[in-house]
Formats: C-alpha cells, sequence, structure tokens
C-alpha cells in the first residue's frame, strides 16, 4: 500500500541532515582510510567531523540562497552579476571557516591537507549527493 502525503519543511530538514551527515561520513571516512589529505584518529571523530561539516554546508546554502534572494528583490542591471559574484565568494570563503571551525572543535585531532585537500574533499561529496538524489528521483519515477 503506497501512501503519498506531503513532507513538512522538518521532515525535509532532518532528511537532508541526516543523509548529509551520513554522506559525509562515508566521504570522510575513505579519505581517512586511503589518503593523506586526511586523518582523523578514531571513526568517532570522523562521525563528528562530519557532523560539524553538514552543518556548516547547509548555514552555508542557507546564507547563499538569503544572499540571492535579497539580490534579486532589490533588482537592476547588474543583478545576474552581483549573483555569480555574491554566490563564488560565498561558497570560496566558506571553506575557510569550514577549515577554521575544525581547527578550532577539532584541536589537532584532525589533520586536513590544507584548502585545495578541503576542496578536494567537498567536491568528492556534492558528487556522491549528486549520484544519490539522482537516484533517489529514478527511483520516483
Amino acid at each position: 500500500m503506497n501512501k503519498h502525503y506531503e513532507v513538512s519543511s522538518r521532515q525535509e530538514l532532518f532528511r537532508t541532515m541526516f543523509v548529509g551527515v551520513l554522506l559525509y561520513t562515508v566521504v570522510l571516512g575513505f579519505f581517512n582510510d586511503y589518503t593523506h589529505i586526511l586523518h582523523t584518529g578514531t571513526y568517532s571523530v570522523t562521525f563528528m567531523v562530519a557532523i560539524v561539516l553538514q552543518v556548516l554546508t547547509y548555514l552555508t546554502f542557507a546564507f547563499k540562497d538569503w544572499v540571492v534572494k535579497r539580490i534579486k528583490n532589490r533588482g537592476g542591471n547588474n543583478q545576474k552579476l552581483g549573483i555569480v559574484l555574491s554566490v563564488w565568494a560565498i561558497m570560496f570563503f566558506s571553506k575557510f571557516v569550514f577549515l577554521g571551525a575544525i581547527s578550532v572543535i577539532f584541536r589537532g585531532e584532525v589533520e586536513i591537507s590544507g584548502f585545495v585537500g578541503l576542496l578536494i574533499i567537498v567536491a568528492c561529496l556534492t558528487l556522491v549527493q549528486w549520484l544519490v538524489e539522482a537516484i533517489y528521483e529514478k527511483l520516483g519515477d
């Protein structure tokens, strides 16, 4: 019996955070085991890093959406340029916030090989998230 119902914003937030943490945990685990880009001492630390990164990712995208909405509401001739530059700046500089937060929260328990290493991790995570979403959507057809 198929039950179709509307998904609430709280349900969507839970799904986003839950799946995001699990995906970050898997990606970070592989990077920890098979590369020199990331080193965490234990699975528990890896899992906690995944939680921190998912929360920061969620907040970054929420901030990006807020900025884009404000620019669109203002209008103007340079609206598209403003959106592109703002989104780029938010996405670029957020990685420094991520690195800083990990450094402060985990105080040496986590080693990431720097900005480029974090970009590689985030790029892989983005690819995995895209793949999961594509499979999810395909299964709905």
